[in-house]
């Protein structure tokens, strides 16, 4: 008993060396440790994790996300420029396909003014040969005629040559009758060539020498605004490319219409012609013909 008694009324120790040995116990620095651990406030998922911190947080984020919008913006302006140049390439192409088109159609068409200026000057020498072959008709006629006077004259002396003097009146009229259609056949063969003459020297001279404006086409030259669809960017030069298209394009119609009107009337003429060389050609076997019986009758007369 006394020994308990001596234990309980032993002094307790001071709170400083409870301290100090605690401290010493579990290594701290006179800091009393924080109630409990699970009470602790967890950290936050922007701390925790990288990906989800904001960029405004790390200046190195936000420098990577501008490098990479100014790269898209750079490879738009790169693909607009692309089309530009496609653009400014296929206009170059238009303008060179229209001045090569212009350039073959001019040539074309002068090859077809010339081809008809021929044409007409041979309707003309076509003419001639008709107008000859119609004086060689008459000439054989004549022929025809004075063989039969030939014939007359020469049978026997003793043969009588007198006419008889009943229908007189009848045999004159017949003959006036025969020389009277026979100046009308002759004048109508006359007026037929210088017709056809004519009618070929107006055909090709309407077509090589209009009348009418030579700047009518059907080809309408496109206004600013109507240019302006098919612009880009309308500068000085885009201006300059897109009115010489234009005006290739007024010029082609041009020739287009032209060229149309020489084929016409160059189809024209030579279907004429044709039919004239039949008609040429019909004479010239009549009058081979006459020309062959004259000499003929002329060879049977003694």
């Amino acid at each position: 008993m006394n020994k308990l008694l001596s234990k309980k009324q032993q002094p307790a120790p001071a709170s400083d060396d409870y301290d100090r040995d605690r401290a010493a116990l579990f290594g701290t620095s006179g800091r009393a440790p924080a109630a409990t651990t699970a009470m602790q406030r967890p950290p936050s998922y922007a701390s925790a994790d990288p990906i989800f911190s904001s960029s405004s947080a790390d200046p190195a984020n936000s420098q990577g996300f501008s490098t990479m919008q100014e790269a898209e913006a750079e490879d738009v302006d790169e693909e607009v420029e692309g089309i530009k140049q496609e653009l400014r390439f296929i206009k170059q192409e238009s303008v060179a396909s229209t001045r090569n088109a212009l350039r073959t159609a001019q040539q074309a068409e002068e090859t077809g003014r010339n081809t008809l200026a021929k044409l007409g000057s041979q309707s003309e020498r076509i003419s001639n040969v008709e107008k000859n072959l119609d004086i060689a008709t008459i000439h054989n006629r004549q022929a025809t005629e004075k063989g039969k006077e030939l014939k007359t004259l020469n049978r026997s002396m003793f043969a009588l040559h007198v006419k008889s003097p009943f229908g007189k009146a009848k045999r004159e009229a017949a003959e006036e009758a025969r020389i009277r259609e026979r100046f009308e056949h002759d004048k109508l063969e006359r007026e037929k060539t210088r017709e056809f003459n004519a009618q070929s020297g107006r055909r090709v001279g309407e077509v090589l020498n209009p009348k009418g404006r030579p700047g009518e086409t059907g080809y309408k030259i496109a206004g600013v605004a109507e240019r302006s669809k098919y612009q880009f960017e309308a500068d000085e030069e885009d201006d300059a490319v897109e009115k010489e298209i234009d005006g290739n394009l007024n010029q082609l119609a041009g020739v287009t219409s032209r060229l149309k009107g020489l084929a016409l009337a160059t189809n024209a003429e030579i279907s004429s012609q044709n039919e004239k060389l039949d008609e040429i050609d019909r004479k010239n076997d009549k009058l081979g013909i006459g020309i062959h019986l004259n000499s003929e009758r002329l060879k049977r007369i003694r």
